[in-house]
């Protein structure tokens, strides 16, 4: 499913003014719950500690993601080999934002499984896709527009864990990227949050990358658990 372009129109004009442009730094998509509610979010770790809501942050992917596709196995999401993407990757680079998908805000204890973090539709000038690398350098695919998206496209997310992926996308220009959380909570069932749409800007060049900053606007998998907040080292 692709968003109107009037929506996506509509989200920069109405949040223009008050959106802050990440682009480099630890930052996670974030996933809380209170009131029997899921809460998704910005969590930006670097260089202080800030929460934003989808809304009002910018995941700004620049110059420093561009790249080729390897081709082989990453063929069928990335294109044959040498096929132009951008990609932010599971190995930090001070030059791009260091996204991961986190779950520590919520409690272990409070949940029967994991938490389902899926796609619900993209807007955007070409495809969007996310997956890991195996030990033996095969790709696993998550999430992808390539084919459309359907009830396999989701990451599924160990509560009181934090993870990082590969996103990639095949073209520069604005994504807009909706996404929903699911699970099974001991008391309160099985919950399923409202969409949250959160905004990509692929930047390719320096100099596009000024006046986006001014204006309106393939690694290994590397997913670890870490512990919450308050004891990490």
């Amino acid at each position: 499913m692709k968003l109107p372009w009037i929506v996506a129109l509509f989200f920069i004009v109405l949040s223009a003014k008050t959106q802050t442009f990440i682009a480099s730094g630890h930052v996670d998509i974030g996933i809380a719950y209170g009131n029997q509610t899921f809460d998704l979010h910005v969590h930006r770790e670097e260089p202080v500690s800030q929460e934003f809501s989808p809304t009002e942050a910018v995941f700004a992917v620049g110059p420093a993601a561009a790249g080729v596709s390897p081709g082989g196995a990453f063929t069928g999401f990335l294109g044959t080999l040498g096929t132009p993407v951008w990609i932010l990757p599971t190995a930090e680079n001070a030059q791009l934002p260091f996204l991961g998908f986190g779950t520590e805000e919520l409690v272990a204890g409070d949940w029967s499984g994991n938490i389902s973090l899926s796609l619900k539709a993209v807007s955007g000038p070409g495809t969007f896709s996310v997956w890991g690398v195996g030990g033996f350098g095969t790709p696993n695919l998550k999430m992808s527009t390539v084919n459309g998206i359907t009830e396999i496209d989701r990451l599924v997310l160990v509560p009181g864990s934090h993870g990082h992926f590969n996103v990639g996308f095949s073209a520069p220009g604005d994504y807009f990227v909706t996404l929903e959380a699911s699970g099974t909570h001991l008391i309160d069932g099985f919950r399923t949050s409202d969409s949250a749409t959160y905004r990509f800007q692929v930047i390719p060049e320096p100099s596009t990358s000024a006046l986006a900053l001014t204006g309106a606007g393939v690694a290994a998998l590397a997913f670890r658990r870490r512990w919450p907040k308050d004891r990490r080292f």
